[in-house]
């Protein structure tokens, strides 16, 4: 017994010692530099080709914004993005993709619509914390030829919104109990 509990002691003990020293625990900034770097490179190609869009700049200035804060896994995602976003224009602007209209026309229709919901949750307070952040994804994927997943993301945003006026509306007369402000008295 106490020759399993040894054994399943050191097994632990060099996994917990291993995880650290794995490149997959923590993005590091020389990653994100690195990952912003290459963003910035396509990014220069894309305007060369003359498909450059001004979404893939500002997220590169995005990620270069989280530097400071250590938010190097992030900004690596966002260049990822970039990255994406100015491959799609590209291969566009190329001819080698072509735009499925119906499904770009859909996604920004529900972008938008998402917006106004956001807008007018927000005009009660009662926008939701992740709603302007799906948007934002909606968006990023749509520049990104990934119409389906924006159309998805767009839908779920609009929903929270409509939601969240409705929330807001619901509990806009609501007020503290009566032995509640009895208590305080």
């Amino acid at each position: 017994m106490k020759m399993t509990r040894l054994a399943a002691d050191l097994i632990l003990i060099a996994l917990l010692a291993a995880i650290p020293l794995s490149s997959a625990w923590a993005t590091t900034r020389a990653d994100a530099e690195d990952a912003i770097a290459k963003a910035e490179a396509m990014h220069e190609k894309a305007v060369a080709a003359n498909a450059a869009d001004n979404q893939a700049a500002e997220m590169i200035e995005e990620a270069k914004s989280l530097l400071p804060s250590h938010q190097y896994t992030k900004a690596k995602m966002i260049a990822y993005w970039a990255i994406r976003q100015a491959e799609f224009a590209m291969q566009v602007s190329s001819g080698e993709t072509t735009v499925e209209a119906d499904k770009a026309a859909q996604a920004e229709s529900l972008i938008a619509a998402a917006e106004a919901a956001r807008e007018k949750a927000a005009s009660v307070d009662g926008e939701w914390r992740d709603t302007a952040k799906m948007i934002k994804s909606a968006q990023t994927l749509a520049g990104a030829g990934e119409f389906d997943k924006a159309i998805e993301i767009a839908a779920a945003a609009e929903f929270q919104a409509k939601r969240g006026y409705e929330q807001a509306m619901a509990e806009k007369d609501a007020d503290f109990p009566q032995y509640m402000l009895d208590a305080v008295k």
